[in-house]
């Protein structure tokens, strides 16, 4: 399971830290990337312009996070795992400002094998929610720690891949051909065929 760590103030109260927060570059096969951390504890990461990480780490967070490659580099290693090693992130991370139920989402997420994927509606279920699909997109779409929690790996149960936060769905097609699963593209849509996910849960 996911190590959630809630060193991050309570959604409800503002949105500051009592750590500084730092940040690092992380080279990955798909990219560069921009990971946060709080005391050595993993808070976002994004694929964006590092002006516009930077702007929204001050949005969420009330300060701007401090660069520190050097004291990262053993973070950023183990984020780059994910993707050359097939590798789970096992450092501490946060998903404090989240809602406990989105939280959920995200910890029933991280346990997606690399190369399948499921539908929302096959993780309101897992979760005993089964008509909250539409509530796990939205915990989806809030995912601060994309690629780390693979939320890439979950569909639509028609196939199509829906929407992605993590850089759209051109990204989401990407992400899931790289790590082998079969992406059909059809103009600007894109589709995993069926059956994709397993029969009982």
């Amino acid at each position: 399971m996911v190590k959630l760590y809630r060193t991050l103030q309570s959604r409800n109260s503002r949105k500051t830290m009592d750590k500084i927060l730092q940040y690092t570059t992380v080279d990955t096969p798909i990219g560069t990337l921009y990971a946060a951390f709080s005391a050595d504890v993993l808070c976002w990461v994004s694929a964006e312009l590092e002006a516009d990480f930077l702007q929204r780490i001050e949005a969420e967070f009330s300060q701007k996070p401090l660069r520190d490659d050097g004291a990262l580099v053993r973070f950023s290693r183990e984020i780059t795992n994910i993707f050359t090693e097939n590798t789970r992130y096992t450092a501490p991370l946060s998903l404090a400002m989240l809602t406990p139920f989105q939280q959920a989402v995200l910890t029933q997420t991280a346990e997606i094998p690399r190369g399948q994927v499921r539908s929302y509606g096959w993780i309101a279920k897992a979760l005993n929610h089964p008509n909250a699909s539409r509530a796990v997109g939205t915990a989806l779409a809030k995912n601060p720690l994309p690629f780390v929690i693979p939320c890439h790996r979950v569909i639509r149960a028609d196939g199509r891949l829906g929407a992605y936060s993590g850089g759209g769905t051109p990204m989401k097609a990407r992400l899931l051909a790289f790590e082998g699963v079969t992406v059909a593209q059809n103009h600007n849509h894109y589709s995993v065929p069926k059956p994709f996910e397993p029969l009982e849960q």
